[in-house]
């Protein structure tokens, strides 16, 4: 037994030693110098693709590059947002609350990031009144992007009104935060594995094209945002199960189902239609704030009543 309990410790000690250093502030530092960096390049080297293309027509494998130089705003955005899911990853051993704002901005990064894919659509700009079409998918985007920005602003302003009720005993917090913990590590192995998933079939595809001459469509969004939120919706439904062992409270479990409902919205709006995508997020997003806002009212009749 005392060998069991032992062993049990060591893999409790590595796995927090582990996640404490993933979200070391110096370590978070260089993830983000580093994404600063990888950024920029990633622009210039597009934004070189595209002059290539534009300026030697016969070089076959580089046409299925968008002509637009302003489509190269894309690139970048895709880079930040990885690292705002690596800091999503983070946020969720420290508060639910925390992780469910980090899941908005987001989503809401995501729909703007649309944007510049709109912009690149237009083929000339002395003619912008004619191209109706990308008008109206540029202001859908645009405006439900605004939204949701504005949307999570709300959100953080009804958080921050929430009461401190601690209900909870210190072994408690700490056996719930390593739960949370552990599944933190293992949405950074999952995303990970994803992530170089899709690197390794974006290569494939590329070198069928070089040496096949197999056309496809070139996707910057290599990085599977659909299948990563899919597994948030499995990892909140956890963490909201996982909660009934340390709080039974009305209000605080029925604000997690609500948060859990929320991500469930978020992953659909991923899969519909560009021009409804937005305001499903924004759905998603009402429901989120809507818990929250519930939820500190009856914090504040609890606190009221001691």
């Amino acid at each position: 037994m005392n060998r069991e309990l032992i062993q049990l410790s060591l893999l409790v000690a590595t796995q927090t030693s582990i996640y404490r250093t993933l979200s070391d502030e110096t370590v978070k530092k260089k993830a983000e110098e580093w994404t600063v960096y990888l950024s920029f390049t990633l622009f210039l080297g597009h934004l070189l693709l595209i002059f290539l293309r534009n300026t030697f027509p016969d070089i076959s494998f580089l046409q299925p590059l968008n002509s637009n130089y302003l489509s190269a705003l894309y690139t970048p955005f895709s880079i930040i947002l990885v690292y705002e899911v690596y800091l999503l990853i983070l946020a969720l051993p420290l508060s639910f609350t925390n992780s469910i704002q980090k899941q908005y901005e987001i989503i809401s990064l995501i729909i703007i990031r649309r944007v510049f894919k709109d912009i690149s659509m237009f083929d000339d700009f002395d003619q912008i009144a004619e191209q109706t079409e990308v008008i109206l998918q540029l202001a859908t985007d645009l405006g439900s992007g605004l939204l949701l920005f504005l949307m999570v602003g709300i959100y953080h302003h009804v958080s921050l009104q929430r009461k401190s009720i601690q209900r909870l005993s210190d072994d408690e917090i700490r056996r719930f935060v390593y739960i949370k913990e552990l599944v933190a590590l293992t949405l950074l192995f999952i995303f990970s594995v994803l992530t170089l998933f899709s690197i390794y079939q974006f290569g494939t595809e590329v070198y069928r094209l070089l040496f096949f001459g197999e056309s496809f469509e070139l996707d910057l969004n290599v990085i599977f945002f659909v299948e990563f939120y899919t597994v948030m919706i499995f990892s909140d439904v956890f963490i909201f199960i996982t909660s009934f062992m340390f709080s039974q409270t009305y209000a605080r479990l029925l604000r997690n189902a609500g948060f859990v409902s929320s991500t469930v919205i978020l992953r659909i709006s991923l899969s519909a239609e560009p021009e409804l995508s937005g305001w499903i997020a924004a759905a998603a997003l009402l429901t989120g704030i809507i818990s929250q806002a519930i939820y500190v009212y009856f914090s504040r009749l609890e606190k009221r009543g001691e």
